[in-house]
């Protein structure tokens, strides 16, 4: 019969090698998972839907991002008009995507190494996330505003494509994107259609079709989503919404209805005057900053396309006009366009707002760069101009925006 000091060390010895032997079982299979980022490993614990501790999408409507069990699926609605849905999976690099359920769409490896943009508002939202490494091609240096993207333009570290009809595909291809990011106007897009020829991963991206200025913005998340990066993004885009939402809230305490100045936007080109409709960017983007925009009680989201006869008829006496003609800079080049336009009481009074502040000679507008991600900003400047005695911007130094007189 044993005793029990040799039971007692028996028993310790098999505990010990049941520790061991759980430990090794443990490292192989650790040491056969995928490594997962450290900005993805919330992708392992999240149910079903969206990432954990990431909020879902809510201003951009046109955008849905859901995550699944081996990939993220990106819906993009109205892409253009009458679009439909298109869908995108992005699966983790390195990973075999196998049968993905679902409606057809388009596989992207996520994150890219080499990303080609045919958009300039897209570079706001890869510099922001910190990957503007990741870009090696655009479709003009003519349109790009970021001094960082120049300088490798001008390096030859990024290259131009061309656009639309005038994609050079040979020139794209030998850049080997990852992943090409445009704008599409139609299902026929000719860079769209020749991408999809060639089996280059492509995706459209349709910021510009949201009617609301922190729906635009918030297609950050897409980019998040892209690289890897979901929850820097939702912090980023959080911020900036905060502060829109907190400037909105203060102009629309401080400023009674009546004290609230007339505005009227663009002007005539072509023979015509694209006024922007009540429920277009523009238009929110004036309401959140307390004017009265005169057509405000149109509906759509695009133009109205009017004879100045018809706007001079409405805002004759508007106390401010925005954004001007991109070959205006001055108030005698309106007097040379046509002398009609002196008689609209904001020229006459010196209260004309071009949104060229941040441009380049070539027509680089930073407005349309990075304003696009930064309606916090774009509203600081409009809330000063509408407002000026009003203080609700201390000590605010227009960014975008610039009086056409001295």
């Amino acid at each position: 019969m044993c005793s029990p000091s040799r039971l007692a060390r028996f028993f310790s010895f098999v505990l010990a090698f049941a520790v061991l032997a759980f430990a090794v079982l443990t490292f192989a299979v650790l040491a056969q998972a995928p490594v997962v980022a450290a900005d993805s490993v919330t992708r392992a614990v999240a149910p079903e839907g969206h990432l954990s501790g990431v909020a879902p999408i809510k201003e951009a409507a046109n955008l849905r991002i859901t995550r699944k069990e081996t990939h993220q699926e990106v819906r993009i609605s109205n892409a253009w008009p009458g679009a439909p849905d298109l869908i995108y999976f992005l699966v983790p690099r390195g990973t075999d995507p196998g049968n993905i359920d679902g409606p057809p769409g388009t596989v992207i490896a996520v994150p890219p190494r080499r990303v080609v943009s045919l958009s300039t508002p897209n570079i706001p939202f890869i510099r922001d996330l910190g990957e503007l490494s990741s870009l090696v091609g655009v479709d003009t240096a003519d349109y790009v505003y970021d001094e960082t993207v120049r300088q490798a333009l001008e390096q030859g570290t990024v290259r131009t494509t061309g656009a639309g009809a005038q994609l050079d595909l040979e020139r794209l291809l030998a850049l080997r994107p990852d992943v090409v990011l445009l704008s599409a106007y139609s299902p026929d897009d000719p860079a769209l259609r020749r991408l999809e020829g060639a089996g280059v991963p492509s995706m459209v991206i349709a910021d510009w079709r949201e009617p609301t200025p922190l729906g635009r913005a918030e297609w950050l998340r897409l980019f998040g989503a892209l690289y890897g990066k979901e929850a820097l993004a939702e912090e980023l885009f959080s911020h900036r919404a905060r502060r829109y939402h907190d400037l909105a809230r203060r102009t629309d305490q401080a400023i009674r209805q009546g004290a609230r100045p007339e505005v009227f936007a663009n002007a005539p080109w072509q023979g015509q005057w694209p006024v922007p409709a009540g429920e277009s960017y523009l238009a929110m983007l004036f309401a959140d900053a307390g004017a009265r925009y005169l057509w405000a009680d149109t509906r759509g989201a695009g133009s109205l396309f009017l004879d100045l006869e018809a706007v001079l008829a409405r805002a004759r006496d508007a106390d401010v006009w925005m954004h001007l003609n991109a070959t205006w800079s001055s108030p005698e080049d309106i007097r040379r366009e046509d002398p009609r336009l002196t008689l609209f009481r904001a020229f006459r009074e010196g209260r004309v707002y071009h949104h060229d502040r941040r441009q380049r000679s070539r027509g680089a507008n930073d407005f349309w760069e990075t304003g696009v991600g930064r309606p916090d900003l774009l509203l600081e400047d409009l809330v000063t101009i509408f407002h000026p005695q009003a203080d609700l911007v201390p000590g605010h130094q227009l960014r975008f925006y610039r009086s056409i007189f001295p």
